[in-house]
């Protein structure tokens, strides 16, 4: 590997032809790409680009200002955004999701943003990866879900949770 090639911009793993899980809400999505991905290991070599991130910054993280910090974020926030909403995933793999868990120790969540805990209040608390709302349409693609555990600092909606149990899977069960 060259000196340059660290910093080369990861690309969403190829897919093979077919159909693929559609998504209207993205938080829902890094939720779904956390098990398949980080998980189950069944999304080509997971996107380490906090890993990356950390690699280039942590020699001086704790002398830079906040400012500096969050302009150097931004970016990389943006360019790991864009891998995962083009990420397209097999719909084949839909039916391998049977529990989702949304905390804020996730994975996924540390490779958009390294340092979301460090500026809690720029970053509302995580506020961006917080399912919110979630079609019918798009839990209909996921016939063996039936566990949905939230552990991030906002609570959900009610209304969400009500659709969710109306739709047979469990958000307060162990």
């Amino acid at each position: 590997m060259g000196l340059f090639d660290r910093w080369k911009k990861q690309e969403p793993p190829p897919t093979s032809g077919g159909a693929y899980l559609e998504f209207d809400s993205f938080p829902f999505k890094l939720a779904v790409a956390q098990v398949l991905m980080y998980d189950l290991g069944l999304l080509g070599e997971p996107y380490r680009g906090g890993d990356e991130y950390m690699k280039r910054y942590k020699p001086d993280l704790e002398t830079v200002s906040g400012e500096v910090s969050i302009q150097r974020l931004l970016p990389h926030i943006e360019e790991a955004e864009a891998y995962f909403r083009a990420l397209n995933i097999p719909a084949a793999l839909a039916e391998r999701v049977e529990k989702l868990y949304v905390g804020e120790e996730l994975e996924i969540y540390y490779q958009i943003n390294p340092q979301w805990g460090d500026f809690d209040e720029y970053f509302e608390d995580g506020k961006a990866f917080d399912i919110t709302a979630v079609t019918e349409r798009e839990i209909k693609q996921f016939p063996h879900l039936k566990q949905f555990v939230f552990n991030m600092f906002h609570d959900p909606p009610e209304e969400l949770i009500r659709q969710l149990n109306q739709w047979g899977i469990c958000t307060d069960c162990d």
